[in-house]
């Protein structure tokens, strides 16, 4: 089914909720206002698996009444916020607004904004045990909060009914156009989706790298069987975490990425630089963004340049080294706790905190490419662009020990030169890119090979 019917389906069905939600209110209002009319609860439409993706979400988690119609109000306030309307109407006795009707107003929309208070007097009236039911329903092992379905907002300080609920986006964006969720770049979720239009063939490693990568493919591909069998669950992770060290440009991206394509998953890199802040606390919070939205997506999170969030623990002389040391145990329980693959990728392995590395289950090796390994490197970044003779990729494969990404640079920075003069590419483009380069990092250029 295209996104065009999906949504078409959706919509109908949503439609057909907030009917049932709006004739839920008038009945509970009626009630209210005239106590001789015996409530009746409507019931709900009956639906049927393929119907749209709401319905299907409804019945494959068996949702209850309660739960469905929490659903529903979240939908409401998207589409038909006037459903809401009513409860603004105030109490002549005292001037004010029928506080156990709950909600707010949002004074920049001219809106009424539903509580769960407002829920609980919506369906269960003035039975007051019931209304119990509401905590157990956001309790951290509820669907709504380990599915991250719906979001609490609002001032609950004066008690847990104040809040206000809302569909996480992915939900939102699934009960509506019937899509997966693919989060952009925000303050909210300071991590993007990378992607290449590479394959396995185009990454040149080592067997040792290549057999450890191969040991993380199997993982993912048993991941549903580990899950799923009783007798695994206490002797293997749920979670796979590796930790990727070497040089810059030595495929560790790469490979992270290719790893998702195989598996048709999606992979996300963290940007530390949005989450890692010299104010207490905010770290922690910065991550629990990144956490709570990935949970039980089967995202692969990279963690490029780990180091400067999985750094060592020092000893404790201060209130800052103790506050440091509790981000860092915060960050060892998320990991812990996260059921998809999580890669830290660093140039300085020692650098990362030896509590991390027992809980790293793979830690892959990224060196410099040997010789054939860089003759390889050579023959596919020059193929289709230059003509030069084999003899000459062997010599500087032979005399610089450089890595894959610097190759990239180098034929980047000759194939320029040969447009700006006009020329093919020639021996004397790529030594100047290999000097060039070099001297990046302080490195003398001897031209062995002139």
């Amino acid at each position: 089914m295209n996104t065009k019917n999906e949504a078409r389906h959706n919509a109908s069905v949503i439609f057909k909720e907030v009917v049932w939600l709006e004739d839920f209110i008038n009945k509970r209002l009626n009630c209210y206002f005239d106590s001789q009319l015996e409530f009746m609860a409507p019931e709900p439409i009956h639906l049927t698996v393929g119907q749209s993706k709401y319905s299907d979400f409804i019945l494959e988690n068996e949702l209850l009444n309660i739960e469905r119609f929490i659903i529903v109000v979240c939908l409401a306030l998207h589409f038909k916020p006037k459903v809401f309307d009513k409860f603004l109407i105030k109490n002549k006795a005292l001037d004010k607004r029928f506080t156990e009707f709950g909600g707010k107003i949002d004074e920049s929309k001219s809106i009424f904004v539903p509580t769960l208070e407002t829920i609980a007097f919506i369906f269960y009236g003035d039975c007051f045990e019931s209304r119990f039911l509401m905590y157990r329903l956001f309790d951290e092992d509820h669907l709504f909060s380990s599915e991250n379905v719906i979001e609490l907002y609002g001032d609950n300080s004066n008690s847990f009914l104040s809040n206000s609920v809302r569909l996480s986006d992915e939900h939102f964006q699934y009960f509506t156009i019937g899509t997966s969720f693919n989060p952009s770049y925000s303050s909210n979720f300071p991590a993007s989706k990378i992607t290449t239009s590479l394959k396995w063939e185009d990454l040149v490693l080592d067997k040792s790298t290549l057999d450890e990568v191969s040991l993380i493919n199997t993982w993912i591909d048993r991941q549903g069987e580990i899950l799923e069998r009783k007798d695994l669950e206490k002797k293997i992770n749920k979670g796979y975490k590796c930790l990727f060290y070497g040089s810059p440009g030595t495929g560790k991206t790469l490979t992270a990425i290719l790893i998702g394509k195989q598996n048709n998953k999606s992979v996300y890199r963290i940007d530390l630089s949005q989450i890692v802040s010299k104010y207490i606390g905010e770290t922690e919070k910065n991550l629990a963004k990144i956490f709570d939205i990935a949970e039980n997506k089967n995202w692969i999170l990279f963690f490029d340049e780990a180091e400067s969030l999985f750094s060592k623990r020092t000893g404790v002389q201060d209130s800052k080294d103790k506050y440091a040391n509790q981000q860092t145990a915060y960050l060892l329980q998320r990991i812990e706790n996260y059921k998809g693959l999580i890669i830290l990728a660093t140039n300085l392995k020692p650098n990362i905190d030896v509590a991390f590395s027992r809980r790293i289950q793979s830690v892959v090796n990224f060196s410099v490419p040997g010789v054939l390994e860089r003759e390889k490197l050579w023959k596919f970044a020059l193929s289709g662009i230059s003509n030069l003779p084999d003899s000459f990729i062997k010599k500087i494969s032979s005399s610089y020990e450089i890595s894959g990404g610097l190759i990239k640079n180098i034929i980047q920075y000759a194939w320029l030169i040969s447009k700006q003069h006009n020329v093919p590419i020639s021996e004397k483009e790529i030594l100047s890119g290999i000097r060039r380069e070099l001297s990046k990092d302080g490195k003398s250029f001897n031209n062995q090979i002139a």
